[in-house]
């Protein structure tokens, strides 16, 4: 419309849509990449860290970067419940859930063709996979490792279901127990999307409150989850913490499952939410301006509360953990959702930090078994500051660089392929 055209005469009162059916302008989101990547790096010195420089690690407290694991989640839960939210905030008419299918192809060829290939060469090439429970193994060896020939472990570890057999737990690549709590997230995303897009239909309670049912109930999951590890601590009779947490047992099992782990999806979903309400001006201007403030300011009260869990070896650390993943992730995101500048996203986005984040799956798979690699070929420095440094800086270079090799023989391909390929099977 030009400037001097009359306006058109506003429509009936009743025939304007709610503010949350109306057309908004999505965000773009820049800068996670960047952050996952960090977030691997993170991982990744902490496992050189402790494997190879144990007491060292323990005085300088390494073991603290590795917590960014849960960052992935929390991101994870952000990324992929973020289309739900907007689609589920289009007016009622039109508001069409996202295709299952296309969620579905993207989901495996994102994953399992980059670690089955990185698995397979592991396993039969490099003979540098865990055989048996590496938290039964001596530190700064590759005990336990070799070639997995059993028929039946095989098979879990080629589908990823080892991390649900006690006898065949953190066998394999011993990152890949994540990648199995990844996908049972990646399961109830469809789920709970065909849950909230009939409600959408049935009901008239407004989009966006509808769209924190489904954190709400992971949330429920977990924490019903988390209140059953005590008495199943106490039952087992075991005390060594290490293998409470990662031994070969039914405790281990269930506390890295997600029916202890939803909610670390669950926050970052709840983060969608609100970046969509402030995409959508469903905020109010003033709260809208300060959420990176709020977030800000919420960072120390977090890390206090998450020292305190840890100390006392909570089961609750991790959600604390993931809620404090998820105050970083809204100071890098909020000002976006308004269409304003982040000079941190900016940073993060810069094409160093974005690489690294390309590669960070194939990065994260790749950084234990090249450690165990190369301290086999005796290459891996001893247990002092200097050594622990310079372990660090050989496995994340040998990492990096390997890493890109299979991200683009194997993961590139395999994701392109996925997007000739997906819109068809919808």
């Amino acid at each position: 419309m030009t400037a001097d055209a009359a306006p058109p005469l506003p429509p009936p009162a009743e025939s304007i849509p709610p503010p949350t059916d109306r057309v908004r302008t999505q965000a773009r989101i820049i800068g996670l990449d960047g952050a996952r990547g960090l977030s691997c790096l993170g991982v990744a010195v902490m496992h050189v860290t402790a494997h190879f420089s144990p007491h060292t690690a323990a005085t300088w407290k390494t073991n603290i970067v590795g917590l960014s694991l849960i960052f992935f989640y929390v991101l994870s839960g952000f990324l992929l419940f973020l289309p739900y939210v907007r689609k589920l905030t289009e007016q009622r008419a039109t508001a069409r859930i996202p295709s299952a299918a296309n969620f579905a192809v993207h989901r495996i060829a994102r994953i399992l063709p980059g670690y089955l290939a990185i698995f397979l060469i592991c396993n039969y090439v490099f003979q540098v996979v865990y055989v048996q429970n590496p938290s039964l193994q001596p530190p700064a060896t590759d005990d336990g490792t070799g070639m997995i020939t059993d028929p039946g472990q095989l098979l879990a570890n080629l589908t990823l279901l080892h991390s649900y057999i006690p006898e065949y737990f953190q066998t394999g690549l011993n990152p890949s127990w994540s990648l199995t709590l990844e996908y049972a997230f990646y399961l109830s995303v469809p789920l709970l999307g065909m849950m909230l897009f009939a409600l959408r239909k049935r009901t008239s309670m407004r989009p966006l409150l509808l769209a924190t049912i489904a954190p709400v109930i992971l949330i429920a999951i977990s924490f019903i989850g988390r209140s059953f590890v005590p008495m199943m601590v106490e039952r087992s009779g075991m005390t060594d913490r290490m293998l409470i947490e990662w031994g070969p047992n039914w405790v281990a099992v269930f506390t890295k499952s997600f029916l202890t782990n939803a909610d670390t999806f669950a926050v970052g979903m709840l983060a969608a939410v609100l970046i969509v309400a402030m995409e959508q001006d469903a905020v109010r201007e003033r709260l809208s301006r300060r959420v990176r403030l709020y977030s800000v300011l919420c960072l120390l009260p977090a890390i206090v509360g998450t020292a305190f869990l840890l100390k006392f070896a909570s089961h609750f650390a991790t959600s604390a953990i993931a809620f404090f993943c998820t105050l970083i992730l809204l100071i890098i995101v909020a000002p976006l959702a308004r269409g304003q500048d982040s000079a941190i996203a900016r940073h993060l986005d810069s094409a160093p930090l974005r690489f690294v984040g390309k590669v960070s799956l194939s990065a994260y798979l790749w950084h234990y078994p090249l450690m165990l690699l190369l301290g086999r070929w005796g290459l891996m420095a001893g247990d002092s500051v200097p050594g622990m440094l310079r372990n660090v800086i050989v496995v994340l270079t040998v990492t990096l660089l390997v890493s890109v090799v299979t991200y683009y023989l194997v993961e590139q391909p395999a994701m392109n392929w996925a997007k000739r390929y997906r819109a068809r099977w919808a």
